[in-house]
């Protein structure tokens, strides 16, 4: 099942932005908001990437920072939670993304189709089930 951005809204994210950060490594950014073009993500990182001296104390705004995709190398999510997170992420900013019943791989069946007949095993558990009635 793949993700959808919007469960991570306001959650912690990696993100691989070589442009700003050239050894290609995920580093964990808040997610702000998305657009068809880009991420909104905000950091300590991306502030002092992308701040100068002169402007360092626009910091204290919590400044968020557009990043096109064509920039972005990757983005890493969780699926499951695991006991240990990556640096810079809290449990509370991890959204809960466990995959539904239906969409296990375990709990996935073949559907019947209307029309569609029952294998010999199918009715038989199906004669098993109802009660007899006399």
């Amino acid at each position: 099942m793949t993700p959808r951005i919007d469960q991570f809204l306001d959650r912690t994210v990696l993100v691989s932005i070589p442009a700003l950060f050239s050894d290609g490594a995920c580093r964990p950014y808040r997610l702000m908001g998305f657009e068809l073009h880009g991420l909104w993500l905000q950091s300590d990182d991306l502030n002092q990437r992308l701040l100068t001296d002169a402007t360092n104390e626009f910091a204290a705004t919590a400044p968020v920072v557009f990043v096109p995709f064509a920039q972005i190398a990757g983005v890493m999510v969780p699926t499951a939670l695991h006991a240990e997170l990556p640096p810079g992420a809290d449990r509370a900013s991890v959204p809960d993304v466990t995959l539904p019943a239906e969409d296990r791989p375990a709990a996935r069946r073949p559907r019947r189709h209307a029309g569609q007949r029952r294998t010999g095993q199918a009715v038989e558990e199906g004669r098993r089930r109802r009660p007899k009635t006399e």
